[in-house]
This record gives structure tokens, sequence and C-alpha cells, in this order.
């Protein structure tokens, strides 16, 4: 049982950066929306999301969880979308 504590303390840790890199990420969404909408931009854009999923995908040591990366990266951009939305 010891270890199984050491290793979810390790993921609350890791969840913790987690949260504070997801805050950060979406107010810079809300930066983002607001230069679309001043600019007229659409909010999806397609050849982006290609371009950040392959991007990082690549920086992956173990390509193993390579689908999973991209679903939580997909996930992700979703609800950068619907936030960017809420704002145009």
């Amino acid at each position: 049982m010891d270890d199984l504590k050491v290793y979810r303390d390790k993921i609350d840790k890791i969840d913790a950066e987690l949260v504070a890199l997801f805050e950060e990420r979406m107010e810079i969404v809300l930066k983002i929306a607001a230069y679309k909408k001043a600019n007229k931009l659409p909010v999806y854009n397609a050849s982006r999301e290609k371009e950040v999923i392959a991007r990082n995908t690549s920086r992956l040591k173990n390509q193993d969880f390579a689908e999973s990366l991209e679903k939580f990266l997909l996930y992700m951009m979703d609800l950068s979308k619907e936030e960017q939305r809420k704002r145009l």
C-alpha cells in the first residue's frame, strides 16, 4: 500500500501542475479570442490543430501514448474553441 500512496502523491502533484498550466493556457485562449474577434478570424483552424498535434506527439519519449495524447490535445483544443466562441 505504501507504493500506491507514493504513486498517488506523485499524481496529485502532477495534477496541481496541470491545473496551473491549463489555467494559464485558457487565459491565453481569451487573448486569442480577442485577437480573432478584432480581426474577424474564425475560431477553428484545421491546419493549426494538425500542427499542434504533430508537434506535440513527436515530443513523446514513449510513442505508445501518441493516440491518447492526440485525444487529450483534441479535447483541450475543443475546450479552447468553446471558450473563444463565448467571446465572439
